[in-house]
Formats: structure tokens, C-alpha cells, sequence
């Protein structure tokens, strides 16, 4: 038996995906929210979408070297990521979000491959990442895709970029 494979595209994010991809957000938070954290994790979801997604086009202006991107499958936002310069060399992968029913076919590697591929078409030359402990399937992609681990961090405040709460946060490099 052979699995089929879905059929995605990448492209810039529009204005017009607002609500998709906050929908998107929304249910993968809610998916790696811990039991009794689930109070948290709603907060962490409004900080996110209020903190970032609405200014999102700012964030990730083409001006600042960096870029959004959403995944599309059969006419459905399934994904997103993008990169956001932190110095003249280095750029974070952020915000790479994949549908739980796509996972599995290919489709994570093929997203970050695209991230890499601009980061350094944009003059990067190392890519960090971070992300939580309770996200395991994300700590293996990113140690099988030769991150090396950097530093460890238990985060207390709640941030765009974290729950808080005294999870545990895992930050990555890779030359690029």
C-alpha cells in the first residue's frame, strides 16, 4: 500500500489568510496544550494572535530581510512559517505550524528546505530556532536536521514566543 502524499504549495501570506491561519494556531496550541495548562494555553493563543499574527505583514516585512509563508493543500491553510532576521547573518525560523493530519509525508522537511533555501538566498548564514519540550516531535526534526542545541531555558513569562509557565524551551543553531 502506498500513502498518497498531499499535494501542498507554499506562498507569501495575504491579509486574506487572517483568519485561516489564526484558526490554524489556534488548534495546534490547543493540541500541545498539557493537561492543566489548557487555561494557559488559550491566553498564550489571544498573545499570539493579538501580538503577532495581527501585525504579522510588519513583522515580517520583505524590508527587514524576512518573510511568511503559508502552506495550502486542495485550497485549505494546512501551514505556516517564516523567517525573521535577528543580525546581518543570522535569521529564527518561526512560526512553523503543519496540520496534524499532514504530518508525516514529507511535508515539515520540505517547508523548512524552502526556509533555508530564501534564509540563504537573503544573504543568511545561520538559522535558530527554539521551541518547547512538550513539542518532542519538533526536538527530533530539529536535532535530525542538524540543529545543535545551544541552550536550555525555563520560561517564566509569558511572551509571542512562549506559553511561560515554567516550561521548559530548547534554542537551536545551524550554519546555513
Amino acid at each position: 500500500m502506498v500513502d498518497v502524499v498531499p499535494l501542498v504549495t507554499f506562498r507569501r501570506y495575504q491579509a486574506t489568510d487572517y483568519s485561516a491561519v489564526a484558526l490554524l494556531w489556534t488548534r495546534i496550541n490547543r493540541e500541545l496544550a498539557p493537561a492543566g495548562m489548557e487555561e494557559l494555553f488559550e491566553q498564550y493563543i489571544a498573545t499570539t494572535i493579538n501580538g503577532e499574527l495581527k501585525q504579522l505583514p510588519e513583522v515580517f516585512a520583505e524590508a527587514k530581510r524576512n518573510a511568511f509563508w503559508v502552506v495550502e493543500s486542495a485550497g485549505e491553510i494546512v501551514g505556516s512559517f517564516g523567517i525573521e532576521s535577528r543580525s546581518a547573518s543570522d535569521t529564527e525560523l518561526r512560526r512553523m505550524y503543519l496540520d496534524q493530519a499532514c504530518r508525516g509525508a514529507g511535508i515539515a522537511q520540505r517547508m523548512l528546505d524552502y526556509a533555508e533555501a530564501e534564509a540563504r538566498a537573503r544573504g543568511f548564514t545561520k538559522m535558530i530556532v527554539s521551541t518547547a519540550e512538550i513539542q518532542r516531535s519538533a526536538v527530533s526534526f530539529y536535532r535530525k536536521n542538524r540543529f545543535q542545541h545551544i541552550r536550555t531555558e525555563v520560561a517564566q513569562e509569558m511572551t509571542p514566543k512562549q506559553a511561560g509557565s515554567g516550561l521548559t524551551r530548547f534554542h537551536y543553531e545551524k550554519v546555513l
